[in-house]
């Protein structure tokens, strides 16, 4: 499709008008100076064939040009216009010895760059004479340089005006908005690029080649280059040269090739000795390119081995047809060769810069598809992830259930143990005993009453320490109270309660904590009801900034706590609040009473044994 549609716009290149003349003679001169009218040797000078190339393999000493033909103008036809597929660089038209239109300056050192420019001259009625009329072009010539004139063809303004569009249309206006593209995509490489996500080495390459081959093509736009024209001559061939050398760094990588194998050693070569091209005189730069040209077609042409065979190993589809379209690259850069070197028509086309774009869409169509399935394959990983961890975490999920199970059934038993334990230690004492008094000679019946009821009350505590406190310390104290305070009043001792608002909860009381705390307070109740002799008891709650206290004041007989050693029931009681991490301090003086503060903290330090 892309061809036909290619070489359709070139078959409209050519006039249709069959009125209309197409010069293939004229006469020739050759001139060291420019001059302003068409010289009048030029009338008797030999004529040669059109198109005309003044270079040999672009050998030339430069110099100015004459080119002169004779036109007839019938009564019934008059000739409007004049086109010129072709003309290498500057060039003035004369009409009768007239000058009618000019392309570029032809005296000094300035170039102006006509030579991929097809021209056109409109011509004034009142210069057409009817009869002979003579046509002289004058084109100036640059040493070492492609240089010539093409067929002319002279007619109607209409028919060879839209011929003139065409072929302008073919060789500017569409390399120009190819040109724009691809240099936009090169910009959009770029910023991928730049992204850290997206840095990889063959869309460097892509971005690389994209300018690269946007550079090149400046040289069929530019007319007027920021440089002299040899210097421009050198930056624009040198970039197509250093394009073709990234491609074949595309495909080397494509393909996969070792970093080893002699086409990486090739290529780095190439490179190495690129910059010759801008080292030679300006006037060489063009056989210089030559010679890298043939260099890189070569390697082209290699590439085209490895991409097919890499495509027969893979079973890849792209790669046969990257390996097709860089054959046909090859196939017309030979052609652009054969033209610039004079072995091709001067009024042919520059061809590769088509199939260029076409490599650049299949290039980019690679590179997206490569990516796409990159992403797809990414995609399906994280799918295959997802499915794994949502596997994963279902048999952590079970696990944990078994585990929670398992604990639950280790707390289970370790509070079995627990009961167990204190029901041994406790209540199976008080009860061993009792049976061992009812089993002696003599029976006290008021000693074994005591003993079930001090089991009796032990029990309780125990119990008490199940019930589910929810960390609070006041419903615990307020369960000690109930169970107390028969027995207080049957003493005739009074409990004055007092609990500060706002008492916070206490994270570590679980049942081990609270049957501790509960035997500390019964073992303190206890040495009052038998020592202390006391008529009232005290229980103040109160809240601190970082402990919860607990002080139990009686006004009993006392003693000296300073000379009164620690008997083992206190040490006992220290111990289980400093399994709580708490503190126990007991102060009494002779006949003042005995005051004891429990200090609980609020938090629990992690270092503490609970």
């Amino acid at each position: 499709m892309l061809l036909w549609m290619l070489f359709a716009q070139m078959a409209r290149g050519i006039p249709t008008d069959p009125q209309a003349l197409q010069v293939t003679h004229a006469r020739h001169l050759a001139m060291a100076e420019y001059q302003r009218t068409p010289p009048a040797e030029l009338l008797t000078a030999p004529a040669v064939t059109l198109p005309h190339r003044e270079d040999t393999l672009l050998q030339t000493a430069g110099g100015f040009y004459w080119f002169q033909f004779d036109v007839f103008a019938h009564p019934d036809h008059t000739y409007e216009a004049i086109y010129i597929p072709r003309m290498a660089m500057n060039g003035e038209v004369y009409l009768n010895d007239e000058r009618v239109g000019y392309f570029g300056p032809l005296t000094g050192d300035y170039a102006e760059r006509n030579w991929n420019r097809p021209l056109y001259v409109q011509l004034a009625p009142s210069l057409v004479k009817p009869g002979m009329n003579r046509v002289s072009i004058q084109i100036r010539v640059f040493p070492d340089y492609m240089a010539g004139l093409s067929t002319v063809w002279v007619g109607s303004d209409e028919n060879l005006r839209e011929a003139y569009l065409s072929r302008r249309g073919l060789q500017i206006t569409s390399v120009f908005f190819s040109t724009s593209f691809i240099i936009g995509a090169g910009i959009v490489l770029l910023i991928l690029v730049a992204l850290r996500e997206t840095r990889k080495w063959n869309l460097v390459l892509l971005a690389l080649t994209c300018m690269l081959w946007g550079l090149r093509n400046l040289a069929f736009l530019a007319t007027e280059p920021p440089v002299s024209h040899g210097h421009w001559v050198q930056i624009s061939q040198g970039g197509l040269l250093f394009f073709a050398s990234t491609v074949f760094l595309m495909v080397l990588n494509y393909c996969k090739v070792p970093r080893g194998r002699w086409e990486r050693k090739a290529w780095w070569t190439y490179l190495l000795t690129f910059p010759a091209l801008l080292l030679v005189h300006e006037e060489w730069s063009l056989r210089v390119v030559e010679v890298y040209g043939s260099v890189i077609l070569l390697g082209y042409l290699w590439c085209v081995r490895l991409l097919w065979r890499h495509a027969n190993l893979n079973q890849a589809l792209d790669a046969h047809a990257f390996s097709f379209g860089l054959l046909c690259f090859c196939i017309l850069s030979i052609h652009d060769l054969l033209l610039l070197a004079g072995y091709r028509s001067f009024d042919g086309y520059f061809l590769n810069q088509y199939m260029g774009i076409v490599m650049f869409l299949v290039l980019s169509y690679f590179m997206i598809d490569r990516y796409s399935r990159l992403l797809k394959e990414a995609d399906q990983f994280n799918e295959t992830l997802q499915a794994r961890l949502a596997r994963r975490e279902a048999e952590l999920a079970a696990q944990y259930h078994v585990m929670q199970q398992i604990d639950a059934e280790k707390v289970k038993l370790s509070e079995r143990q627990r009961l167990m334990a204190d029901m041994h230690d406790g209540i199976g004492a008080y009860l061993v005993a009792a049976i061992h008094q009812l089993r002696g000679r003599s029976t006290d019946t008021q000693a074994t009453l005591t003993l079930l009821e001090d089991g009796l009350r032990d029990l309780q505590l125990s119990i008490d320490s199940l019930e589910p406190m929810e960390q609070d310390l006041t419903t615990l104290l307020g369960s000690f109270r109930y169970r107390i305070t028969s027995t207080l009043k049957a003493a005739g001792i009074e409990l004055q309660w007092q609990v500060d608002a706002q008492i916070p909860p206490l994270p570590y009381l679980d049942p081990r904590n609270c049957l501790n705390l509960l035997r500390v307070l019964q073992e303190v109740f206890a040495n009052i009801l038998k020592h202390a002799g006391a008529s009232l008891i005290t229980l103040h709650v109160s809240n601190g900034d970082r402990s919860v206290g607990v002080q139990i004041v009686d006004n009993g007989v006392g003693f000296d706590s300073n000379d009164h050693p620690a008997g083992r029931g206190l040490h006992n009681m220290q111990q289980r609040i400093a399994l709580m991490g708490g503190k126990l301090t007991v102060t009494a003086q002779p006949g003042q009473g005995t005051r004891v503060l429990i200090e609980l903290p609020i938090q629990l330090p992690t270092s503490t044994s609970v």
